[in-house]
């Protein structure tokens, strides 16, 4: 809907628009683009129709909203712990310093929180770095994606969603063991309310549309597998997961099948080109599985899936993708994902640039086109759609613009090597939703900025501080994450 719920025609100008011509990204200098309603109807270098509104700046970038594939909406307390610690023994995997509860009982790490302000401060500090689509990867819980699918349509972005569903969930046993506790019955129970939201809430000509989000492989049977894929070809919907992000995973699955995990869904016909892998790292050929044996990327390409790239998370966590640029080489579709904070696409941008170039020692690869497409066009693909992550018209009215009259960026020769390499989610000044604008000079619209971030300090504090009742061994979080500098001792 567009500002007002009418059909109001506005022109946004620009400096630069990142204009699509149906077959890539264009840039035009001193453009504008045109929307009525919830639809682009124009883009170009001017505009001689009628305007009810006109939005303009100094040195603006106008680009497609951005696209995360992978999400958590609910993810703020538990990665600002992890960054430079963790348990040595999980091998990089972030999310186990924090997953599940005591296998006797006890509450899990975000008992303490307040799940409707959790989330409400997640989606806004997506829109504030304007992303306008997100794949939203958790549970739903505590009322089965209620308040998530309430607060989306509240705050107007875009969102493919269903709450995840689990045949095993990790436990602490009492000498601090991570064990994954089996429950195939509740995966398939979890799989047929991910079917019923999706049949009941759920509408491909809106905001929210449908997805099967199978939360793990590694926490999955062959039987949900094969019911989930069955599911989502009769509906007609994408399916998720988190796939080899874990080194054990790929080892685990390996000597149990004598297959990789890439062979293994092959093999069970689940892979397809509605299928997006989220992160989808250890795989034969990376350096760390010591598995050098070609096949795994040909065999994702030749199915069309895609992989959900978030290069920040693990970056952090001392390990990445290799490569970035093989995967494309190789023809799969790469999307970007925000799995940790900040929220901000720009800066996984950035990081799959860099990283990516690092692991390849190659200077011009990959470039900063290839990982804005995947922030775009590659987000939109992997969701099954050609009306989203593009201006164009006939697309949807869903439109980032950047201020590019900052010190950070300074002069402009290319505005999108600027974008990547010297851009920040702060720099977003509107975001357009569907024709209405959610974000304007740099505020949320939809909620009380200052409010929604006082209570996400409240929601830290008291998660922090419950952190003793989830432990398996009674440590605080400051035991178990020390600070970087001790507490001043003097006066």
């Amino acid at each position: 809907m567009s500002d007002d719920g009418d059909a109001r025609t506005t022109v946004v100008h620009g400096d630069w628009v990142v204009a699509h011509d149906g077959e890539d990204h264009r840039i035009i200098e001193d453009g504008v683009v045109v929307y009525r309603g919830d639809r682009i109807i124009h883009v170009g270098r001017d505009w001689s129709g009628d305007a009810d509104g006109v939005v303009r700046g100094r040195r603006r970038l106008v680009i497609p909203g951005l696209i995360s594939t992978h999400t958590h909406l609910r993810i703020n307390e538990g990665y600002r712990m992890v960054i430079d610690g963790g348990r040595r023994n999980f091998l990089r995997s972030g999310f186990t310093n924090y997953a599940g509860s005591k296998l006797d009982g006890g509450p899990t790490f975000l008992a303490p929180t307040n799940h409707e302000e959790a989330i409400r401060f997640c989606l806004s500090t997506h829109l504030l770095a304007g992303v306008t689509t997100i794949l939203e990867m958790d549970d739903g819980a505590p009322d089965d994606g209620e308040t998530v699918a309430a607060l989306a349509a509240e705050c107007g972005i875009r969102m493919a969603y269903s709450p995840a569903f689990s045949a095993a969930g990790y436990r602490y046993a009492p000498d601090g063991r991570l064990v994954q506790q089996w429950d195939e019955k509740a995966g398939f129970e979890g799989l047929e309310k991910a079917v019923g939201f999706i049949e009941t809430r759920c509408d491909a000509d809106s905001r929210l549309t449908g997805i099967l989000v199978l939360n793990e492989f590694f926490a999955s049977t062959p039987e949900l597998r094969r019911r989930t894929r069955e599911a989502a070809t009769r509906l007609g919907v994408p399916i998720t997961t988190h796939f080899a992000e874990q080194l054990y995973e790929f080892h685990h699955t390996l000597r149990e099948t004598g297959l990789t995990p890439v062979e293994l869904l092959s093999r069970e016909g689940f892979l397809g080109a509605d299928v997006i892998l989220g992160h989808g790292i250890y795989l034969g050929g990376h350096s760390m599985t010591a598995y050098p044996f070609p096949g795994d990327l040909e065999t994702i390409a030749a199915s069309g899936a895609s992989v959900a790239h978030s290069p920040v998370a693990y970056a952090r966590r001392g390990f990445a993708l290799e490569t970035f640029k093989r995967y494309i080489d190789h023809g799969i579709n790469m999307a970007l994902g925000t799995d940790t904070f900040p929220t901000d696409v720009i800066s996984e941008m950035r990081m799959a640039a860099l990283v990516g170039k690092l692991l390849e020692r190659n200077n011009e690869e990959p470039a900063a086109r290839d990982v804005f497409r995947a922030a775009t066009t590659g987000g939109a693909r992997a969701l099954g759609r050609d009306d989203i992550g593009r201006l164009s018209a006939g697309a949807k009215a869903d439109i980032t613009i950047v201020d590019f009259d900052n010190h950070t960026i300074g002069p402009v020769i290319d505005p999108i090597r600027a974008l990547v390499y010297s851009g920040t989610g702060d720099m977003v000044d509107r975001v357009v939703i569907d024709g209405r604008t959610v974000v304007a000079d740099k505020r949320l619209r939809p909620w009380d900025q200052a409010a929604v971030l006082d209570a996400a300090w409240a929601n830290a504090e008291r998660v922090w501080g419950s952190f003793s009742d989830y432990h398996w061994a009674g440590r605080t979080v400051e035991e178990v994450f020390p600070p970087s500098f001790a507490g001043w001792t003097g006066s």
